[in-house]
């Protein structure tokens, strides 16, 4: 069975006792750097070497292809986008603040007065105005910095949280597809059952005609076709439903009219020893986990910081004239600049409990960062180990299937030659059905189980 490297698990544990021992895992200082979100989203680029890079190793291009379909397709893909584009636009706006907010106005005034002596003479005043307003807070202690950091570290989170959401819908798509295609092996072999038990039936029926056979074994022979006939009707029911649930995966309408292949496919070789822990830190639940972490702490930067005085700037400039031509050239200057600064005093405890209240979720941010850690191992591990357990359950079932294949055929020949009671067919009968519905059961787990390994890896067992 193949390990995770010492070097990998070191590193991912070391976290883990670091974190257990401290609750703020960065300082202060380290958390202030500035994180702008990326230019560009790789998200949008549906189908990524992520989801879809490891598909290479089953040999099915139909399987690439269906893949790539549910990418562009499927609805609750284009609704966690929405939610991606969603902390996207809040991550810009928390991070306006940190920039001057400029507003531009005008106006025009017109005043008219009589003349005292002479009613009939009216005077008009006209005054023509335009500025621009500014205000800005001096982010002296960081808490606009911090504000904005928390909201790209969110976005980022939710960058990396649609990369987990592509994969889990690529792999899903891949255990959907190896499902419906067991289903459909699983109902043939039933049909194929039924059929070689109905021919049973007519040399039961044609021995008991001839008093070669007592009543018992044409009823208990028709008993079995009659169960069998069962088992079919149950394994066409699953394959229906199995190709129903790939088709809404994909998007599709699920008429179950979709199409799958008549054999399993084959993984391109075992796992190699040695796979690197390192491949871990790619796992898009691990990268949002620790996002979420660094905007928890940068939340509480935020509260802190929100007790300190604030020191914001008013500035204004503008332009007045009494003719609307001139307001531009002939036209007077009118400025101000004010400042001022505003300290709490007594806000009732809500700026105090907001601080515990940033702690709080700190410490659960460090929770869910270890826990998701520590099930990513288990499914590693889990995995691993159970490609070695199910490749010796493979062995053993073929050898069974082969056993009992060979043994019903004896009995079989055996019962026309009247050496052995109906009985002893039946078993055989039953046995190698079993046996052969098992080995397909365990074929098809090995691929699942791979597919869980390259989930629980972030992707394919090498670098991509």
């Amino acid at each position: 069975m193949a390990m995770l490297n010492d070097r990998g698990t070191l590193i991912l544990l070391a976290g883990l006792v670091l974190l257990s021992g401290c609750v703020q895992w960065r300082t202060p200082d380290e958390a202030m750097h500035d994180q702008p979100p990326p230019a560009e989203w790789a998200a949008r680029e549906a189908g990524g070497s992520m989801a879809t890079g490891w598909l290479t190793d089953f040999g099915d291009p139909r399987l690439t292809a269906m893949v790539e379909e549910a990418l562009s397709g499927n609805l609750s893909l284009q609704a966690a986008l929405s939610r991606l584009d969603q902390a996207m636009a809040l991550a810009r706006i928390e991070g306006a603040d940190r920039w001057p907010d400029l507003s531009v106005g005008g106006s025009a005034r017109r005043q008219m007065a009589n003349n005292l002596q002479d009613p009939v003479i009216r005077a008009r005043s006209d005054r023509f105005d335009l500025g621009a307003t500014v205000n800005w807070e001096l982010d002296l202690w960081g808490r606009v910095r911090a504000q904005t950091m928390a909201a790209n570290a969110n976005a980022v989170a939710a960058q990396t949280e649609y990369f987990a959401f592509e994969l889990s819908l690529a792999n899903r798509v891949a255990q959907a597809w190896f499902s419906a295609i067991e289903a459909r092996l699983q109902e043939a072999l039933a049909l194929e059952t039924f059929n070689s038990f109905e021919a049973n039936l007519t040399t039961v029926e044609e021995r008991f005609q001839r008093g070669l056979s007592p009543a018992l074994d044409l009823r208990l022979t028709r008993a079995n076709v009659a169960g069998a006939r069962a088992v079919h009707v149950q394994r066409k029911r699953l394959a229906d439903l199995a190709v129903r649930q790939l088709e809404v995966l994909l998007g599709r309408y699920p008429s179950a009219s979709l199409a799958v292949p008549a054999a399993l496919p084959e993984v391109s070789g075992p796992v190699p020893a040695g796979v690197p822990s390192d491949l871990l830190w790619r796992r898009p639940d691990i990268l949002a986990s620790s996002q979420r972490l660094l905007a928890a702490d940068a939340r509480l930067i935020q509260s802190r910081r929100a007790l300190l005085p604030a020191i914001r700037l008013t500035g204004s400039y503008g332009r007045a004239s009494n003719e609307l031509e001139n307001l531009l050239k002939d036209s007077f200057d009118v400025w101000s600049l004010v400042g001022n600064i505003t300290a709490p005093v007594f806000e009732g405890g809500r700026l105090r409990a907001t601080v515990d209240l940033s702690e709080a979720r700190l410490e659960e941010a460090v929770a869910n960062y270890r826990d998701t850690v520590l099930t990513a191992f288990r499914e590693v591990e889990s995995s691993l180990a159970g490609e070695a357990f199910l490749d010796e359950q493979l062995d053993a079932a073929r050898v069974a299937a082969q056993e009992s294949i060979g043994a019903q055929e004896l009995a079989e020949e055996r019962y026309e030659r009247g050496l052995v009671d109906i009985v002893t067919v039946l078993e055989s009968q039953r046995r190698a059905f079993n046996s052969r519905s098992t080995l397909l059961e365990v074929e098809s787990q090995i691929l699942q189980n791979r597919l869980s390994l390259y989930l629980a890896l972030g992707g394919g067992i090498h670098q991509e």
